[in-house]
């Protein structure tokens, strides 16, 4: 994987790592990543290397972002640099555009990283197709949430190698983080937002889903974890072709349950209502009217086109764990 530091102004020396084919920088779809506090670029790397992204990542390239000195064993900060805010940080990622010559790409972020990413779309919107917002925080940090956020800090930068000292003033700067509800207004691109119902950040993507402009934003919970990327990446993968070819990106790649179901009728024949679900987008909650509507999402079963595949007009979207 390579890896480019980038100089920035506001941000200090910005680690990227490439994931895929960088031929595809001028032509194919970009994605830009940011992590959450505690964690590393190597938290979308090992979503990107999920089998169920195995052909988006064929067709893409990914551009992981490390936020100042937080690539794993990073030497300290110097202590006369003031730590970026969490604006700064977001409009720092059109450096990381720039360098590359870039003019778009989808944002995903995960936790604080999302925070950023939806910073970056509001600051740059013509920079950006769409965002995938992950576990992401809207409002000021709330001292449960500090408190819970310290008691795994520790932990969490062992596993990644963290700098500690480093994470801390990541920490510290998210942890000053302005609220963006007021700010939501700016944004102009397509949003999907994921959050898992255990997550900590479940009202705050709430309150974004409610405070973006009605028919840009799609809001995905998924039952019974905390963490999308980690637990459900399958689902969370699903997610991701929908809403990138809802903005008409990779319109030639079937859905990865699509794909198996026309490998065989005789597979077919013998597979169960629940197999058809697969990757378990099994409950679809639309909102219509004030009120909700629950409906099985069914597969096509003789698709003619590449069109067959194309997303419904998701609104609100629940994803049950198998």
């Amino acid at each position: 994987m390579k890896h480019h530091v980038i100089q920035s102004e506001e941000c200090g020396d910005i680690s990227v790592f490439i994931q895929g084919d960088t031929e595809r920088l001028r032509e194919g779809v970009t994605f830009l990543t940011v992590h959450d506090v505690g964690a590393t670029y190597q938290t979308w790397t090992d979503f990107c290397s999920h089998p169920s992204m195995e052909e988006i990542q064929r067709r893409s390239v990914f551009l992981h972002v490390c936020v100042t000195g937080q690539a794993p064993a990073a030497a300290d900060l110097p202590a006369a640099l003031t730590f970026p805010t969490m604006a700064q940080l977001g409009m720092g990622l059109a450096t990381v555009l720039d360098h590359f010559k870039v003019k778009m790409a989808v944002g995903l972020g995960d936790g604080a990283g999302a925070n950023i990413v939806l910073r970056l779309a509001m600051s740059h919107s013509t920079r950006v197709h769409g965002v995938i917002a992950v576990n992401p925080s809207s409002q000021r940090a709330a001292a449960t949430i500090l408190a819970k956020m310290k008691d795994t800090l520790q932990g969490q930068q062992a596993a990644g190698g963290l700098n500690q000292k480093n994470s801390a003033r990541f920490a510290e700067s998210y942890k000053k983080r302005s609220e963006i509800l007021t700010e939501l207004p700016r944004i102009k691109c397509d949003v999907l937002l994921v959050a898992g119902t255990k997550s900590r950040n479940l009202v705050d993507t709430e309150a974004l889903h409610r405070g973006i402009s009605a028919g840009l934003c799609s809001i995905i919970k998924v039952e019974q974890v905390a963490e999308p990327l980690l637990e459900t990446p399958d689902k969370t993968a699903e997610a991701l072709l929908l809403f990138v070819q809802g903005l008409g990106l990779l319109p030639t790649l079937g859905r990865r349950s699509s794909r198996q179901d026309s490998q065989g009728e005789e597979r077919r024949s013998s597979m169960s209502m629940e197999d058809y679900d697969t990757p378990n987008i099994r409950r679809l909650s639309l909102v219509n009217g004030g009120k909700e509507v629950q409906e099985e999402e069914e597969e096509m079963a003789n698709p003619k086109s590449m069109a067959d595949f194309d997303r419904p007009n998701i609104r609100r979207l629940s994803l049950t764990t198998a």
